[in-house]
């Protein structure tokens, strides 16, 4: 069967899911439209405060192409498993960011899985939910407690990070959480440790990579 193109359909965008060919029967209006029964609109967002999205505010410090790569070692009764995270910035406007995550799993029985990249897209602003602090969504986790700051090294550079612990619980059981975190580092994430039950796992920075011919914030 051969396809037909309608010029105005296609300017039409998602409106051409109600025509039917290229006829010229005009699109249902709004009133038209049946909505189903018990629907009710959503609550307009325009009364809620405008703020500064967190993650925009950090990757935009740094230049594209300013990334982190981390090193993970779970470890339990069956084995070890290492994990390879390797996050970069991979666009930024004034809009929004961009940041590109890929994850390498490697199995003694399997060896490594490499798993296709994914974007997370963080705006510049965004509008803050009622009952909640803008502080909440800095924090690596709601449950996080701040624990005050301690330097660290990685990658033959010192830095001083904020040090974070709460716990946590999932099918294995309750576990520990620490983590470390610093401004200068793409992501913030320097080191976390997890100790739980019937499983340990410690995640750290092991390559920081600014763009070429550039530095990171600090340095």
């Amino acid at each position: 069967m051969t396809e037909l193109h309608c010029p105005l359909v296609a300017a039409a965008g998602m409106a051409a899911a109600l025509l039917v060919g290229c006829s010229n029967t005009a699109s249902p209006t709004a009133s038209q439209v049946t909505l189903p029964e018990g629907y009710v609109a959503p609550a307009s967002t325009e009364n809620l405060p405008l703020v500064d999205h967190p993650e925009y505010a950090h990757w935009s410090r740094f230049a594209v192409g300013a990334g982190v790569v981390r090193k993970k070692v779970v470890s339990n009764e069956f084995g070890t498993v290492r994990v390879t995270t390797t996050v970069r910035l991979a666009e930024k406007t004034a809009d929004k960011v961009v940041v590109q995550t890929q994850v390498t799993v490697e199995r003694p029985e399997s060896g490594a899985v490499e798993n296709p990249p994914f974007n997370a897209e963080f705006v510049a602003k965004f509008r803050l939910p009622e009952g909640m602090k803008l502080e909440q969504f800095a924090l690596p986790s709601l449950k996080a407690k701040a624990g005050g700051e301690e330097a660290r090294t990685a990658c033959g550079r010192e830095f001083q990070t904020e040090f974070f612990t709460w716990d946590e619980r999932n099918e294995a059981g309750p576990m520990t959480i620490k983590f470390w975190r610093s401004n200068e580092i793409p992501g913030r994430m320097l080191r976390q440790e997890v100790n739980g039950r019937t499983q340990t796992s410690t995640e750290e920075v092991v390559e920081i990579t600014p763009p070429p011919g550039e530095a990171l914030p600090g340095k």
